[in-house]
This record gives structure tokens, sequence and C-alpha cells, in this order.
């Protein structure tokens, strides 16, 4: 996560706001990029951008001159407001990079070897970075990204624009999903990153993220909590926690030793209690806001650390 350029005034507290859509004096450097770049991907890729969002690329009366730019059109005529919906679309089609092993011979009879982009390997054979220029077409728009200070960014696997976190609490819900990477902790690691990627997405689906946030805390904590009920929920657990209080500690006690067994289930219950989507009922249901997804996520994660971690386990 790239942390954006800080106005001189806004150095020394570090408060500056970020810009929501298309700042004015991003629109014109955003479609020069999205030209050059659909050029470089050829006809698939701006039709199936025109496609996934839906623009009319054609003139009205329907006759268009063969060698039409396409490409040109793509950038130029679609709305301000849909360029960043643009760019999310063709990210997702352009080609990403991938390593793959050669031979030493024949990457050096191919002329490969000596090209940038080669990484010498153990054993007789070289990893070379194919495509290294497809790598290079996002680095332009990152840099575009943060002198405009967007709130929106490039994605770490560079397929999409996710909305900016603050470093910190990015590495720390990074940190969160690695230490679920456990058997014992089910898919509590996918559905931490599925939440995390729904909330944070250019359109935001806080319903699933909301969701997933809930799911990740059940398979990380079900060998702790209810391990003999398959069937078990983040409900079932919280309703179950008071009967096994006396069973389980937590790192920190505090003045009375179930202190923090007690703030974990509290945590829990204020995550399962805040879903308001779950059900159905007579009145409407209403679904979360973005900022209470981001909030259950959050707090998912650090559930998800602590039961990963053992920092709340079995006496």
């Amino acid at each position: 996560m790239t942390i954006p350029w800080t106005p001189l005034p806004y150095r020394d507290d570090g408060t500056a706001p970020l810009r929501e859509g298309v700042p004015a004096a991003l629109e014109t450097p955003l479609r020069e990029w999205i030209h050059s770049a659909v050029l470089r991907h050829g006809e698939e890729v701006w039709r199936r951008v025109a496609i996934r969002c839906n623009l009319v690329l054609d003139t009205e009366d329907g006759f268009d001159e063969p060698d039409i730019d396409y490409p040109e059109r793509l950038a130029y005529w679609a709305p301000a407001e849909q360029l960043l919906v643009v760019t999310d679309a063709l990210l997702d089609l352009m080609p990403v990079a991938a390593k793959v092993a050669v031979p030493y011979q024949q990457a050096l009879l191919a002329g490969e070897a000596t090209k940038p982009g080669m990484l010498l390997t153990m054993g007789a054979h070289l990893t070379l970075l194919v495509g290294e220029q497809r790598i290079v077409d996002r680095q332009p728009l990152q840099q575009l990204l943060d002198d405009a200070r967007s709130c929106y960014t490039v994605r770490a696997d560079g397929r999409a624009l996710v909305a900016r976190i603050d470093p910190a609490a990015a590495r720390t819900l990074r940190a969160a999903v690695e230490s679920a990477e456990q058997p014992e902790r089910g898919s509590a690691s996918e559905h931490l990153n599925e939440a995390i990627t729904k909330a944070y997405a250019l359109v935001p689906d806080p319903v699933k993220a909301y969701s997933e946030a809930i799911k990740a805390v059940e398979s990380a904590a079900h060998a702790t909590m209810q391990p003999n009920h398959a069937r078990a929920t983040l409900g079932t657990m919280v309703t179950f926690l008071p009967q096994i209080a006396h069973t389980l500690v937590f790192n920190i006690e505090g003045a009375d030793p179930q202190d923090g067994v007690e703030m974990v289930r509290r945590m829990m219950k204020l995550l399962w209690d805040g879903q308001t989507s779950r059900h159905g009922k007579r009145l409407p249901t209403r679904k979360e806001t973005s900022e209470e997804a981001r909030a259950a996520v959050h707090l998912a994660a650090v559930l998800v650390q602590y039961f990963s971690s053992g920092a709340i386990r079995r006496a």
C-alpha cells in the first residue's frame, strides 16, 4: 500500500484529506492512461471493457468508418464519473506478470539471459519475468492516483481498484489473514480476505463483507469454542461461552482472570448482534452500511488473530 504525497500545509499533522471520485486535475491524465493501456492490449480488451461498463462506442446513426479508433472513444467518450469503473474493469482484463523457469542454455540461445527482468536461481535455470511491461502498465496509474491523492489505489494483485486503507491498519489485517492459515482454523483466512476485499472494493458490498467477517471468526473460533458442534455459529458460541469460561484463558488477565475472556465474549457478541441483514422479518430488513462493514472487518480481524495465535485458548 503506497502512501500519497502530503501537501505542505498538512505535512505537520498528516491530516490531508483524500479525494473522492475523479479530481479535475486527474481526469485528462487518467484518460490518457486508459487510451495507452487499451492500445497495448488490443481489441478484445476495449470491447470487453465497453460491454462491462455499458458504454456505446458507435455513433447514433450506426455508420462508422472501418478504421475508427475505438480505444480513443473508450478513453475519451466515457463520462468522467465512470472513469474509475472503466479503469477497474480494464485492470481486471490486463494480463499480470508471471514467472517461468527455463533451462539456462535455452534462455542463452534465445537471447533472454541478458534481458531485464531475468532473475538468477539455484541450479541451471533462469527465472524469466514474463510480461515485465505488464507490470509497468500499472505503475503510471498508481503514480497518478498517488499524486492526485485519490481515495482509491491499485489492489496488491494489480487486478482492481480498491479504497485506500491506512498502511498500519492494512498490515494488521494482512497479519490476521496470515495468522489464520492453519488447518485447525478452517477457512478463516479465506473468509477474512474476502471480507476485506468486499469492504474496500471500488463498489463495496457491505452485506457480503459483514457476512464474511462473521464466517472468519466462526472458522477461527470453532476449534476452541465448540469443536464437537458441527453446525456451530458465532451466535451459539456467544451463548455457550459463559458455560466454558472457566476453561478458557486470555493472555492478559487483568484484575480478574476472567476479564480477558469476557472482553472476547463481548467483542463476539457485538459482531454478531450488529449484523442487521441476517434474517428477514415483518419490518424491512436493513442492510449494513459500508462504515459498519469496515468496522466489522477490523473487529473480526482482531478476533481471528486472538484465536489463531492462541491469545485466547483452553486452559
